[in-house]
């Protein structure tokens, strides 16, 4: 067995999605679906890390922006945009703006590289609550996808 083959050989499959030119991914486990519906009603005195609320088929869903939360500026909406929401176990009722989703992908849980950082405090409070997100990163022919855990997406708004 050579070096550089992974300890196990179990694998996961990821929903992927775009903020910018960065490619995240969460574990389709807990994705209950991708939904293209914008319409939010604001909520008054909230952070700009919250959309809103989206009303998909008469369930009301609290909408977290992905680009706020992994520090990118805000953008206008466009056809592009879709909505992730996750499954109840992950958190109440909830779900992320990206920019756009991409494939399904199946990594070997093996190969995903940990990323975290230690509590440095160096390390400014924004960067903290990118690493508290990650999950690790996964090495795909073409690019590097950070791997995210949804349950603590509504820790940091």
């Amino acid at each position: 067995m050579s070096e550089l083959e992974p300890i196990t050989d179990n694998s996961m499959q990821l929903c992927t999605f775009w903020l910018e030119d960065n490619l995240y991914g969460v574990n389709i486990i807990d994705v209950k679906e991708v939904n293209s519906e914008l319409t939010f009603t604001p909520i008054d005195h909230s952070s700009e890390k919250v959309c809103g609320y989206v009303n998909i088929r008469g369930n009301i869903h609290l909408v977290i922006n992905m680009r706020t939360i992994m520090g990118f500026e805000n953008k206008e909406y466009d056809e592009q945009n879709r909505v992730v929401l996750f499954k109840p176990d992950v958190g109440e009722s909830f779900g992320v703006l990206v920019d756009s989703v991409g494939d399904v992908v199946e990594v070997k849980e093996g190969l995903i590289e940990n990323r975290r950082i230690n509590e440095d405090h160096s390390i400014n409070n924004d960067r903290r609550k990118d690493t508290d997100l990650g999950m690790g990163v996964y090495k795909l022919d073409d690019n590097l996808m950070v791997i995210l855990n949804p349950r603590n997406f509504l820790n940091v708004i």
